[in-house]
């Protein structure tokens, strides 16, 4: 009878590991599963295609502004080529002058080495909007209301945009330092942008737009058009 129990008792013991051993594979299998639908929901962003009409280029931005100073400095020196010798102003005024023309010279040199995205990063040139037939409305940038994104020059790696409702000031579209910069494909991690979202969907008219990169910071007047 002592024999009967042992041997009783052994596969007891036998029974109460497997059901153990059983407990802890589904356990990991359940833990596995489980991971894997929050990889599957964590990875549900699709990769953003930069196309000709959902982006916008730093470069044309800054160069849209370095063009617009040099227009500036050029009609202040029109000015100031206007005092005659005889006039008590006339030094400062040619002071002036040769301090604009160094500025419109370094301004020169920085847009011709402004790349297109095509020339940076292989990718398709963003399409600008045609002029508004004259008169303009606004010595602005035009660009279509579909973009959202935009690529950042060569070199930069944080950008904060800022665009805002010219009439009232209120914001459109606002980014930050920490706001995530995406890698353009196949570009060897050279090419950068940031995405961005509207507050006013579908929003048409001039607004400003506040850009701050690598230490600079300038502004300048967008011109907001439907897609053709």
């Amino acid at each position: 009878m002592a024999t009967i129990k042992v041997q009783e008792e052994t596969q007891n013991s036998i029974i109460m590991k497997k059901n153990t051993f059983v407990l802890i594979i589904l356990s990991l299998l359940l833990f596995t599963n489980m991971s894997c639908e929050d990889d599957d929901n964590n990875n549900t962003n699709e990769e953003i295609e930069l196309t000709a009409t959902n982006y916008i280029y730093e470069g044309d931005l800054r160069t849209f502004y370095l063009e617009s100073e040099i227009n500036r400095l050029n009609g202040h020196i029109e000015e100031w080529m206007q005092i005659p010798d005889s006039d008590p102003g006339y030094n400062q005024a040619q002071e002036n002058i040769a301090a604009a023309n160094d500025q419109i010279d370094l301004h020169e040199t920085e847009i011709a080495g402004i790349l297109s995205p095509a020339e940076a990063f292989s990718i398709i040139n963003p399409i600008i909007p045609p002029i508004p037939p004259s008169p303009s409305p606004c010595i602005c940038f035009n660009v279509y209301n579909s973009i959202r994104n935009i690529v950042l020059l060569p070199g930069t790696d944080q950008l904060s945009l800022t665009i805002r409702d010219y009439e009232t000031e209120t914001i459109i579209v606002s980014t930050n330092n920490n706001s995530p910069v995406e890698i353009i494909p196949n570009t060897q991690n050279s090419g950068r942008f940031q995405p961005f979202q509207f507050e006013q969907p579908g929003f048409n008219g001039q607004a400003t737009l506040t850009i701050q990169s690598d230490g600079q910071t300038y502004s300048i007047l967008l011109d907001f058009q439907e897609p053709e």
